[in-house]
């Protein structure tokens, strides 16, 4: 309809419409505006978020890389890059890994795609500076519906740790064989809370000595070894080993046939990841207590025999013609009176040679 032909308040009525729309285009271009902000600035935190990630993962001390289902390699950091020897983006990752023309036998990111776990595997590389040893981690990378669109491998040096887990293993080695092979029993007890005094460790000379063998002491306690009488002093003893004191004793143990014998015993604490232990060695001093007593006999022996024994000392004055000795009363005896006076020795009387040829000659002279 023609302008002309409206009344005015068709006029009116149409102009408030149109006032309307303007106002509607003003709110959706508003609305526009600020979804255009709202997505700038969504694009920018993604963009910001991007690099911080890549800055987090380029950073980390792993090798950080991922693979598609196709087993291309889609990412590396840079540590990765360092770990295999180059930018292998774009590539298969067996090919440029492993040199092989197709996915390795047992590959770790072949499990995780199959079963979305995450897969550990540790493998060792012969290098010019010596052995490489690293391990392996994959794990699945799902997309917001959880399906599995890549996967990625983290690669970890683990040269120091393996080292040093074989200079422990080796250096177990040498303490298993020293523990084993050693002479005297050695114990290691519990050395705290209601364990106290268990047995945790006894060597090959333990389990002769007792006559045990190393499963029953293994399930037994130190008191089941100890005589009454050491069972009355042990506790004291262990809280002192406990209390940092090194002991030093001679007590005695029971064997598993009932037999007592005589040890001594060297105990020492130490302490294992906040836990004490008493380290023991005990010597069987059996042929030394033995040694001891006889010795003590033949001393005993002997104080006795030098006790009943009289010395004679000192100028003793002789007659040279009689022979006869003066005693220290001065008077004269026998010297044979005088040496059974000031001794435990005696005489028997008879004739040396010269003697009887003198007393011969003298009869034939009669």
């Amino acid at each position: 309809m023609n302008d002309k032909h409206k009344t005015k308040d068709q006029l009116v009525d149409e102009l408030r419409e149109l006032r309307l729309k303007v106002e509607e285009m003003n709110d959706l271009r508003v609305k526009f505006d600020r979804t255009k902000r709202m997505m700038r600035d969504a694009i920018v935190r993604a963009h910001n978020e991007r690099e911080k990630n890549e800055a987090i993962i380029g950073s980390l001390g792993d090798g950080i890389s991922i693979q598609d289902l196709h087993f291309k390699v889609l990412y590396q950091n840079n540590r990765h890059k360092q770990l295999v020897g180059g930018d292998y983006r774009g590539k298969y990752c067996y090919i440029a890994y492993q040199r092989q023309e197709r996915v390795c036998d047992g590959c770790h990111l072949v499990l995780s795609f199959q079963d979305g776990k995450v897969h550990r595997k540790e493998r060792q590389r012969v290098t010019d500076s010596g052995t490489f040893y690293y391990e392996i981690i994959s794990s699945p990378l799902r997309n917001a519906r959880g399906e599995i669109i890549a996967g990625i491998e983290a690669v970890r040096d683990i040269t120091d740790r393996k080292r040093m887990e074989q200079a422990l293993a080796e250096s177990e080695q040498r303490y298993r064989a020293i523990f084993e092979t050693a002479g005297d029993a050695i114990f290691i007890l519990d050395a705290e809370g209601e364990n106290a005094g268990k047995i945790i460790a006894a060597n090959r000379a333990a389990s002769d000595m007792h006559g045990y063998t190393r499963e029953e002491l293994l399930s037994m306690n130190i008191q089941d070894l100890n005589t009454p009488e050491t069972a009355k002093l042990a506790p004291s003893m262990m809280s002192r080993i406990a209390a940092g004191e090194t002991m030093k004793t001679e007590l005695m143990h029971r064997r598993k046939n009932g037999t007592v014998f005589p040890l001594e015993v060297t105990a020492v604490l130490m302490e294992v990841e906040g836990h004490k232990y008493i380290l023991g060695f005990d010597r069987d001093i059996t042929k030394r207590r033995a040694a001891e007593e006889e010795n003590a006999v033949l001393i005993s022996q002997l104080r006795s025999a030098l006790e009943g024994l009289k010395r004679l000392r000192g100028l003793l004055p002789i007659c040279a013609w009689c022979k006869k000795v003066r005693d220290d009363q001065g008077y004269w005896k026998q010297v044979e009176k005088y040496i059974e006076d000031h001794s435990e020795a005696s005489f028997t009387h008879g004739i040396c040679p010269e003697c009887l040829d003198k007393v011969k000659e003298e009869e034939s002279l009669q």
